[in-house]
């Protein structure tokens, strides 16, 4: 797990600007789906929620819990993470599993997620 500075940001700026941007824009990488959660989550919620096991650890974990309150994305490619990333205390975005193609739609302060075409994306 690892706080990325650069992402909150990004999602941060973007909730002010009533603007849309890829998430795979944002998060470029090697992942075709992200299950985003808000925690704090429990170690055995995030097993859960993705279905399988998975090692809870590094910045903002305690025994193997995400313990911020902000949103923690897993990025998954062939149902293998290949990425954890904290954003720490910045919860903009909707809990659920999402396509490498969700974008962030920012209006009011808020985000949606939709897929390329505007419809809301499945969470």
């Amino acid at each position: 797990m690892e706080f990325d500075e650069g992402l909150e940001k990004a999602i941060g700026d973007l909730a002010r600007t009533d603007g849309s941007r890829p998430l795979k824009e944002l998060a470029p990488g090697d992942w075709t789906s992200v299950h985003i959660l808000t925690g704090p989550a429990s170690g055995a919620r995030i097993e859960r929620e993705l279905g399988r096991p998975v090692t809870v650890e590094g910045d903002g974990t305690h025994s193997g819990d995400y313990v911020q309150d902000g949103n923690l994305l897993v990025f998954d490619r062939d149902g293998a993470t290949t990425r954890m990333v904290s954003l720490g205390t910045l919860a903009a975005l909707g809990e659920g599993k999402y396509r490498a193609d969700v974008v962030l739609r920012a209006q009011g302060g808020a985000i949606t997620m939709t897929d390329p075409d505007g419809r809301p994306a499945g969470g």
